[in-house]
């Protein structure tokens, strides 16, 4: 499937996942926000960027840029203050996460599996699963 289309189906699929959850959802009108999507938590709101999660077997992985085309060639944009989570679904495992913006670089490798190695720098996939990490009444608001 082209990209494009795989990051629509994405948003879909996570619209209706929040849906599912009871979240009350917002989309931005045209395609000019860094943002996909606000959603609302016990009157606060927050800016989410929808991610397609790559599963490889053992991981997760996704980016956490934008990539657009301009008369110099492709431009990586970080979102930085744009966004505030990363909401990222991964179609192989029907799975959904959400990621701090500030805890995401270039790219996120969230791990499934246990590799062979331990390291200490692991992102675990169950630490940023969506129903977990949703913010819970009272949790401080984002500007």
């Amino acid at each position: 499937m082209e990209t494009h289309r795989k990051g629509e189906l994405t948003e879909a699929v996570a619209i209706a996942e929040l849906k599912r959850r009871g979240v009350p959802v917002v989309v931005p009108f045209g395609d000019s926000e860094r943002y996909d999507l606000v959603a609302e938590a016990s009157g606060s709101f927050y800016r989410l960027q929808v991610k397609t999660g790559l599963f490889d077997g053992e991981t997760v992985e996704f980016r956490g840029y934008s990539v657009h085309t301009n008369s110099r060639g492709n431009v990586h944009d970080q979102y930085e203050e744009d966004v505030d989570y990363f909401l990222v679904y991964c179609h192989d495992l029907e799975a959904m996460y959400l990621v701090d913006e500030d805890d995401v670089a270039s790219n996120m490798r969230l791990r499934v599996a246990e590799p062979d190695v331990e390291q200490p720098s692991i992102n675990w996939a169950e630490d940023y699963e969506f129903d977990e990490q949703w913010p819970r009444p009272g949790a401080p608001a984002r500007n």
